[in-house]
């Protein structure tokens, strides 16, 4: 075997952690794996032994365990059919960014239950091999979905989220009647799990976590609301709808009863906004 277990650290990689870069190229290694080969030095770069956090510089290289590097994972095979719809799902593109209207159902990366996700499916096209999620939808939210397709265009992504300088503006159809803006301010326990499941509950000691609700359409049993957010924490919306009693429809998770409607969960992200990029995805129901 000529080759060396060795990977190239390339411009689309620059200011990576070590150990992200590492995942990345090997996603079926475990964390714990990973951390312990590179305590007992048997990860390098340039040579030398390195902490898990060390930010990668262009042209560096990493020296890995041969078992980690000549154990590639069979490639996904991502059907015709499937890569179709999500290119028919792009509704913005341009050098740094991708926006698609992701379907509901689909996940954002593979999971339980699902062989491949959207990043799986845009990935396995040629021209989008780098590209990757700049945030993520649950499986049964349907919206604007942002993907970078470098490193910079990524960074500059997550610098605007932690500066609170991105804004996004959900769709979602509740439970009963709500007849005025009302804004949630809950904060929420994310790691609550139960009977195995994540699901998010109001804590005191949780992180903070607001929603303002705005209704714009009714029936005899539902409302529309325009959902704006702050914080952006799992499953926000849906928790935060329960807790007035007003579930997302077809939200079994959070107390409603099952869709009887083409979709599972009535969650659509209409908006995302930041710097000069202002991009909408029109719902369907």
């Amino acid at each position: 075997m000529d080759k060396k277990p060795i990977f190239q650290v390339s411009d689309n990689d620059l200011g990576m952690r070590l150990d992200n870069f590492i995942l990345k190229q090997r996603r079926h290694i475990t964390k714990s794996v990973l951390y312990k080969l590179i305590r007992k030095g048997q990860v390098r770069v340039n040579g030398k032994r390195c902490k898990p956090e060390l930010k990668l510089d262009v042209n560096d290289t990493v020296r890995v365990p041969p078992f980690i590097f000549f154990d590639e994972k069979e490639k996904v095979q991502v059907p015709d059919a499937s890569r179709a719809r999500m290119t028919q799902a792009i509704v913005f593109e341009d050098a740094d960014y991708v926006v698609l209207n992701k379907p509901a159902g689909i996940p954002c990366h593979v999971g339980t239950g699902h062989d491949f996700g959207v990043i799986e499916i845009i990935q396995s096209m040629p021209e989008y091999t780098e590209t990757q999620l700049a945030h993520r939808l649950d499986v049964h939210t349907s919206g604007c979905l942002l993907l970078a397709k470098n490193r910079q265009a990524l960074l500059a992504f997550q610098a605007a989220m932690k500066d609170h300088q991105v804004e996004k503006q959900y769709l979602a159809k509740l439970e009963g009647k709500l007849s005025s803006e009302k804004t949630v301010d809950l904060p929420l326990n994310t790691d609550n799990r139960i009977n195995g499941i994540r699901t998010v509950v109001p804590d005191t000691h949780g992180k903070s976590a607001e929603t303002t609700f705005k209704p714009i359409k009714f029936d005899e049993h539902h409302t529309w609301v325009v959902c704006q957010i702050k914080h952006g924490r799992t499953h926000q919306i849906r928790a935060h709808a329960a807790s007035m009693n007003m579930s997302v429809v077809g939200d079994t998770l959070y107390g409603a009863r099952a869709s009887k409607g083409k979709r599972k969960i009535y969650l659509h992200a209409q908006s995302l906004s930041f710097g000069d990029y202002d991009w909408r995805c029109e719902a369907g129901f």
